[in-house]
């Protein structure tokens, strides 16, 4: 009887220690990469692989769609489509519209990209009051609608709060790296340099 209540014990303790393990939880990376990708270049309204493609022959361009590397990226832009909702579509195009008033500004150096995804004032030279007082309206709304659609991209798939910050430096990498050349951007060290 003993030695039952000794097996008994044993089964219960290493029952209790397995339900106490910490459970991984999965960051699906590469679909917020895509997902970023797409946003990016919807906003920017450029695509590297476009203007790349203007210089291939036929053949190339051929060959290219055969590769299971290309198959797969359609594939994931399909998946992201359906997983994309109304949210993520409205906060887009409140960025996009956002972006086209932001260009001059970009463009002048008064304005970029923080390593965390968002926009700052970083110089008010050139500008007066007045418009120094509608960029800063305009940059708070802007990065309000960020931080929004980080967020929902995150709930479209599952990410749990605790993961979001994975989710803006994912976002940031793209917006940086895809910000046309004379733009500002803040490196991982929070200094500013110029594309």
């Amino acid at each position: 009887m003993l030695k039952k209540t000794a097996q008994v014990l044993t089964f219960l303790s290493l029952l209790s220690f397995v339900a106490c393990v910490t459970v991984n939880i999965y960051f699906p990376a590469a679909k917020v990469e895509r997902a970023a990708e797409d946003i990016v270049e919807d906003v920017y309204g450029t695509d590297p692989k476009q203007e790349n493609k203007d210089d291939q022959s036929a053949l190339e361009s051929f060959l290219t769609l055969l590769t299971p590397q290309a198959a797969h990226a359609q594939v994931s832009k399909a998946e992201i489509d359906k997983k994309s909702n109304s949210a993520i579509r409205g906060l887009k195009q409140s960025i996009a519209a956002d972006h086209k008033k932001l260009v001059p500004y970009y463009n002048a150096g008064n304005i970029g990209i923080t390593k965390d995804g968002y926009l700052k004032i970083i110089s008010k030279d050139g500008l007066n009051i007045k418009q120094t007082a509608a960029l800063r309206r305009l940059v708070s709304q802007d990065n309000d609608t960020r931080d929004q659609l980080y967020s929902e991209v995150a709930a479209s798939m599952n990410i749990p709060g605790s993961e979001l910050k994975k989710v803006k430096a994912i976002f940031a990498q793209e917006w940086q790296e895809r910000a046309p050349s004379g733009w500002y951007i803040q490196t991982a060290n929070g200094k500013w340099v110029q594309k």
